[in-house]
């Protein structure tokens, strides 16, 4: 049985989850919408990455970012994610390595009006880590949304926001609405 009621459990988390939403630095977020603004005008595509529920968070960001931002006449901003596509996240897997499933789709798409966002809360995971990368090395902005201490991807991406935060349900929860920040702000933006 535990030890405290969820009602306790749940006023904890939500504590520690706003707490966390206080602490961290908002500045790199006017970076991150400068490189969307970007890609848009150049008429590139934004690549995201991620893992497990990082993943999921890079799928429904493509949902946000196309759809939730889309205006009728405008260029919209133009989104695929690297983690959505099983026979060749599974092909990759099985013939290259695993760690290779995002850099690999990059040689394959990759262009200089391009940009990739990666989330992963620990930092570092290896398959994001060479995505970063890669981009880098093709001098593409690379962002990474982070979680804990940041991992190596704190270091070695362009631009990145950093939840400092130790339990992974708070840093998702950030990264999420970091996307659902952004892109109500690009909506309003563009329909004021």
């Amino acid at each position: 049985m535990p030890t405290e009621s969820l009602e306790t459990f749940a006023t904890d988390y939500y504590q520690r989850f706003a707490a966390a939403v206080a602490a961290f630095d908002k500045a790199p977020i006017q970076d991150v919408l400068n490189i969307f603004d970007q890609v848009s005008a150049a008429g590139g595509t934004l690549y995201l990455a991620g893992n497990g529920g990082s993943a999921g968070i890079a799928d429904h960001s493509v949902c946000d970012i196309s759809k939730g931002t889309y205006v009728e006449g405008q260029v919209p901003l133009r989104t695929v994610s690297l983690a959505a596509n099983g026979p060749i996240l599974t092909a990759l897997g099985n013939d290259v390595s695993y760690d290779a499933v995002f850099s690999e789709q990059l040689k394959y798409y990759l262009t200089e009006k391009d940009a990739l966002l990666v989330v992963s809360s620990s930092g570092n995971s290896p398959n994001v880590v060479n995505a970063v990368e890669y981009a880098n090395a093709k001098g593409v902005p690379t962002i990474a949304f982070v979680g804990f201490k940041g991992g190596k991807l704190k270091e070695i991406a362009r631009h990145v926001v950093h939840i400092a935060a130790d339990n992974y349900g708070i840093v998702e929860d950030i990264h999420m609405s970091l996307i659902h920040c952004l892109t109500q702000y690009m909506k309003m933006r563009a329909t004021a």
